[in-house]
């Protein structure tokens, strides 16, 4: 019986490879599923001995799938916005007089959401970058919170995601529930300028900004639909589903990426903002968030693999 041996190799490579052979033999088995015949490692004096044909072969193999790796895309980068901030406090809900008053703030509820789904996203994901557009009570325009994600420079085949996290409010009390926005499929915008474009073409421009506001669409309505569905099963049926809905905000219609915007529920509504002010249900909605994101990443890097 001759030993198998295994070489495991990742220190070069983004993901793990793994050789198996036996010594004296011709077959190497290459990460479980592919086959290469090659003049055979000799065992002499307790060390193998790779000859340089197969050496070579087994070189190219690597290089192969290094170059493949790099050809998948991945997401890269998540972009968080906790909205409005210092001097903007968003809605406010008042509820309540005396000491059983209650005031809460937009601001300070898209504040704490964000800094814990960075926590968690950092956690999950340490090879991808995560961003805060605001990390305290500051305040950022609505143009410096987009320019914050369409300035990120990205590599061949990465890509990045936009989520902006608001609090809502109605004239109408009884109002509650959550909602997902993404971008309105109707409105037309240029997501690669004549400025940006380089050496692109100016009549192929058009076609291109169809092809990538589609494309940005279609992945902005599954991500909507992620983070609506996770919403729904953190909360529990008793928290309204507003549904994901189509719409031109400012942050959605300028990030030139995929992105949506996310109403965590009603600050005016009595019952709401008083779920709205504990970390309990804050947190249940930053886990039903997180779980929508990731779920988005696995199936677009998944898509990926099988689309290489």
């Amino acid at each position: 019986t001759t030993e198998i041996y295994t070489l495991s190799l990742h220190d070069a490579l983004p993901i793990w490879e793994l050789i198996s052979f036996k010594a004296g033999y011709e077959v190497f088995l290459l990460n479980g599923s592919r086959v290469i015949i090659a003049k055979p490692v000799i065992m002499k004096d307790n060390r193998l001995y790779i000859p340089a044909e197969t050496a070579a072969k087994l070189r190219t193999w690597l290089l192969d799938r290094e170059q493949e790796q790099k050809n998948r895309g991945r997401v890269s980068v998540i972009v968080i916005d906790a909205g409005h901030g210092g001097k903007d406090p968003g809605a406010i809900g008042e509820h309540g007089k005396g000491s059983s008053a209650l005031k809460v703030m937009e601001k300070d509820v898209t504040l704490a959401i964000a800094k814990e789904l960075y926590k968690l996203l950092q956690t999950s994901f340490p090879d991808k970058k995560i961003l805060l557009t605001r990390s305290d009570d500051s305040f950022k325009s609505l143009e410096e919170r987009v320019q914050i994600a369409n300035d990120h420079k990205l590599a061949l085949n990465e890509a990045i995601i936009y989520i902006s996290i608001h609090a809502n409010a109605s004239f109408n009390a009884k109002a509650q529930g959550f909602e997902v926005w993404y971008l309105d499929p109707d409105y037309q915008r240029s997501v690669i300028s004549q400025n940006t474009s380089g050496t692109i073409d100016k009549d192929i421009l058009p076609v291109m900004n169809s092809m990538l506001q589609e494309e940005y669409i279609v992945e902005s309505v599954y991500l909507a639909r992620q983070i609506s569905g996770s919403l729904v099963l953190n909360l529990g049926g008793g928290v309204p589903n507003r549904g994901i809905r189509p719409a031109q905000w400012f942050v959605v219609r300028n990030s030139n990426m995929p992105a949506v915007l996310v109403e965590v529920g009603f600050v005016t509504n009595p019952e709401e903002a008083k779920l709205l002010a504990t970390d309990a249900y804050l947190q249940k909605i930053t886990k039903g968030i997180y779980t929508g994101i990731t779920s988005f990443i696995d199936y677009f890097e998944n898509q990926q693999r099988k689309n290489p």
